[in-house]
């Protein structure tokens, strides 16, 4: 089912294609951050053992629970080097575990066309989670869904999740998809913080007002600092800065409390976490 699908996108499924289930949760990385923070393909590109070799497309999935995986892209092979031949990235998280341990070196280069099927299409991982590298239809791979364009996940209650920005702004920005965190969101007011997952510094602040945390939220979606003096620094020292940033809540309010019982609670929270001494917080 997965290589007929792919051959209405365009894959020319007759040449030797491999398909990748990235989880590498068990060996001190975290792969949705290197995704969400475009990382992954730098992972991907530098591999202990020859996988890659015998094939000209790898088709790369994120690894989910209950043996599902998600596609983030398909990618031709355009050469094969020495891993020492080519420089890891200073900047990559994972630098100094992850330099050792690489042989070799696969310049990948993404192949435009399958812009609808990524990050929304979910398959049924077949064979075992340890063949994490198989030949496109040595196994049947089960088309489980193809979530709505834009989408991240259900609503998992307030106090529950935690945002990357790039999440947030999906959220925000395909409502549709979303309905369910629009109307929670919009129902209350509350406290949030912002976590620099760098730094490990926070900053923490409050919504009120008629749309409570979902207005607050599509402040940020439009501009990552929020109006905030040290978030703004960080955006403007790196590019994409912002992809660090984790958003979540701290306590919900009614959207009945005014703004000066609102921003008491906040600064009970700054109190409790030292964001003025050791965050982000300057007020």
């Amino acid at each position: 089912i997965l290589e007929r699908l792919l051959n209405s996108y365009g894959l020319d499924t007759s040449q030797k294609i491999k398909i990748v289930r990235h989880r590498d949760k068990n060996r001190g990385y975290d792969l949705s951050l290197l995704y969400q923070t475009g990382q992954l393909d730098i992972y991907q590109s530098y591999q202990e053992s020859p996988e890659f070799h015998d094939c000209r497309y790898i088709v790369s999935f994120l690894g989910l629970e209950r043996n599902q995986a998600i596609l983030i892209g398909v990618y031709r092979i355009i050469s094969i080097k020495d891993a020492s031949e080519v420089p890891l990235p200073d900047d990559f998280i994972y630098y100094k575990i992850f330099k050792p341990k690489r042989i070799y070196y696969y310049e990948l280069e993404e192949i435009p066309g399958f812009e609808d099927l990524k990050d929304r299409l979910i398959i049924k991982w077949s064979g075992g989670a340890i063949n994490w590298v198989q030949r496109l239809g040595k196994s049947p791979m089960e088309i489980v869904q193809m979530l709505p364009k834009g989408y991240v996940s259900y609503f998992p209650g307030y106090l529950d999740f935690i945002l990357n920005y790039d999440e947030l702004k999906r959220i925000i920005n395909y409502p549709d998809a979303h309905q369910d965190w629009h109307k929670m969101l919009a129902a209350v007011s509350g406290v949030y913080m912002i976590v620099d997952s760098i730094t490990g510094k926070q900053y923490i602040g409050s919504a009120s007002g008629k749309e409570g945390i979902l207005g607050r939220f599509k402040i940020y979606s439009k501009s990552a600092d929020g109006g905030n003096k040290e978030l703004k620094k960080l955006v403007e020292s790196s590019y994409l800065y912002e992809k660090n940033f984790q958003f979540t809540l701290l306590e919900t309010l009614p959207l009945s409390m005014s703004r000066t019982e609102v921003i008491q609670r906040e600064n009970l929270y700054k109190k409790k976490m030292s964001s003025r001494i050791y965050g982000m917080n300057l007020n």
